[in-house]
């Protein structure tokens, strides 16, 4: 076999593996990449997450953003980060999802994480996560009474101490 020099920049170590670096440093980008990062699986990327965006990408072929073929499932409004703290998974429901390129999904990416950094603040400051919390505080308002509306009754439903 031809031994090669690594692509790594300042190398002189030759190798004959395919991706082009030698054995120190493919185990030193290995190290690098993966240092303080949880497997997709940890994260919420489960087998059903990953039937669920191959079936959405097969309906949505195009980025939502750019119109350039789409490669990547990503959450609508709620960041994944978000979405996991608040419900302990993801909500597999198609409305919540957007196709998007690699690059779009990248920059918006970059825009998400302002607002998990904000999310995560409030949350160490004590105030409610946001909207949907399942183990949120109940609310302390009084609930509003119905309004009596043509004959007592509100959506179909008789108002205390009246029958049909």
């Amino acid at each position: 076999m031809i031994r090669r020099r690594c692509k790594t920049f300042g190398c002189a170590n030759l190798h004959v593996n395919k991706s082009g670096y030698c054995d120190d440093c493919t185990r030193k980008h290995a190290v690098d990449y993966t240092d303080g990062r949880e497997s997709s699986n940890t994260r919420g990327y489960n087998y059903k997450w990953r039937e669920f965006s191959k079936k959405f990408l097969a309906f949505h072929p195009t980025c939502a953003i750019c119109g350039a073929p789409a490669t990547v499932t990503d959450h609508r409004d709620t960041p994944a980060e978000i979405m996991l703290d608040l419900y302990g998974r993801f909500d597999l429901d198609p409305l919540n999802y957007q196709a998007l390129c690699t690059s779009c999904n990248t920059r918006k990416a970059k825009e998400d994480k302002e607002k998990v950094e904000q999310y995560f603040a409030r949350k160490a400051n004590g105030y409610p996560g946001g909207e949907g919390q399942k183990n949120g505080p109940l609310p302390t308002t009084a609930p509003v009474s119905p309004v009596h509306t043509h004959g007592g009754f509100y959506k179909g439903v008789p108002l205390d101490g009246q029958e049909k």
